[in-house]
């Protein structure tokens, strides 16, 4: 699962099992640790909520796809 897609999942589905459920995907927590240690999202309890620098990293993802997909 990229990157982008998990920090539209958190943004969508915060609390920790709405999350499990809509990502079918057993990696799902290894990679939410990886981006609560490059300070993309924030853990409280058993909700992940994003940083504004996750909220920064999303937005310029979609920006960038944007382009790409007016570009083809």
């Amino acid at each position: 699962m990229s990157e982008a897609r998990l920090l539209s999942l958190v943004l969508r589905y915060p609390h920790r099992t709405a999350l499990a459920r809509h990502a079918r995907d057993g990696a799902v927590f290894a990679a939410l640790r990886r981006l609560e240690l490059s300070g993309l999202v924030r853990r409280q309890r058993a909700e992940y909520r994003l940083t504004r620098r996750g909220r920064d990293e999303l937005a310029l993802t979609r920006a960038l796809a944007r382009l790409t997909a007016r570009a083809l």
